[in-house]
């Protein structure tokens, strides 16, 4: 097999401080300069890619959450200096929709309104401003959301935080342990486990005590979303962040019955579950524990307004013209598969929070 460039630079890596926690050998697999997953030059997200996401199925998805975000700005009172930010926003398509909505209806106008994208990957800024290039005036770029400051508006987050680096942990012989990456004598990267860190165990002791009692057990647990949610307390001075993503509240996630985690790898809209093959190649991801996130959140200031599926999120702000107006150009089957259970409708998770 051959070996790519990033695997051999995690494979020196090890060779010269000895294994690394998963989390660690995840965050360069996807994040290394130029060769991770999503900072790599020629990614491609949508049906060429490896995986689609709400706003790859027809601009259905943008035109349903620009009105939510035009009831927020009402329920808000109507701010003079309303932003909407997005964060990862992928090729475009879900700007573009909301933008192209604003403009048709006519919302905004008469007020500072500014759209925000925080992208990481340079290459996918270069695509974003190609394809958003008629609404440059409204559009503010940053790499970080570090470098934007009191913001008054909503930040959206679709399907980010599944892709935020993971711990593994696994319970045996009544220890709680963590995977490591090492190096075996061929050369090819595996796994051996540590014994877990101290906030690991804190972790699970807060959010899913009942693994320790299940011998064997395994799964996933991130500590990284805590930090990204400190951040956006940060720098949101008054508005509403909304979560788009995949994944369960604690009982559900840490079940008995889910005992070897939800960790999953997308290559070329394949699934595997194979971390170190295609490294820098392949999407890996771990489905997100929103019991976590309202707990994080209220530590840091924020309200939770709702938790609900993506289904009864998209439907609840439907009113029968705008199915009317799904149904006249076309998108009512779009529309069903955000909405159906055998579509996104279950299985991805609307999280709301709100800071005053």
């Amino acid at each position: 097999m051959t070996t790519s460039p990033l695997e051999k630079i995690i494979i020196q890596k090890i060779k010269s401080q000895g294994p690394i926690p998963f989390d660690e050998f995840m965050h360069m697999a996807l994040y290394y300069p130029e060769l991770g997953y999503y900072m790599r030059k020629d990614i491609k997200i949508g049906r060429e890619g490896d995986f689609f996401t709400a706003s790859h199925l027809g601009k259905v998805f943008g035109i349903i959450l620009t009105k939510a975000l035009l009831k927020i700005w009402q329920k808000m009172g109507c701010p003079d200096n309303f932003s909407i930010t997005e964060i990862g926003p992928g090729m475009g398509y879900l700007a573009q929709d909301i933008l192209e909505e604003i403009e048709a209806r006519d919302f905004f106008s008469d007020i500072k309104f500014k759209y925000i994208l925080i992208e990481i990957n340079p290459e996918l800024r270069k695509i974003q401003k190609q394809r958003l290039n008629k609404y440059t005036d409204k559009i503010i770029w940053q790499d970080s959301i570090n470098k934007i400051n009191s913001l008054t508006g909503v930040v959206i987050v679709n399907e980010i935080l599944d892709a935020l680096p993971v711990r593994v942990f696994q319970i045996k012989n009544n220890k709680t342990f963590e995977v490591y990456v090492y190096v075996d004598e061929k050369e090819n990267l595996t796994e051996t486990l540590l014994p877990a860190r101290d906030d690991t165990i804190a972790y699970l002791e807060e959010f899913a005590p009942q693994v320790f009692e299940f011998e064997g057990y395994r799964s996933e647990i991130n500590l990284a979303i805590r930090d990204f949610i400190k951040q956006l307390a940060s720098v949101l001075n008054r508005g509403y962040v909304i979560f788009f993503d995949y994944g369960y509240d604690r009982e559900e996630y840490f079940s008995p019955q889910r005992t070897r985690g939800t960790l999953l790898c997308y290559y070329r809209h394949t699934i595997n579950e194979n971390p170190y093959v295609n490294i820098g190649q392949q999407d890996i991801t771990s489905h997100v524990n929103f019991s976590a996130i309202e707990q994080w959140a209220k530590e840091v200031g924020f309200n939770v307004e709702k938790y609900t599926s993506q289904s009864k999120f998209l439907i609840s702000i439907c009113d029968e013209n705008l199915l009317m107006r799904l149904d006249q150009e076309g998108l009512i089957d779009k529309f069903k598969r955000l909405v159906l259970p055998q579509g996104m409708g279950e299985t991805h998770r609307v999280m709301i929070l709100s800071k005053d």
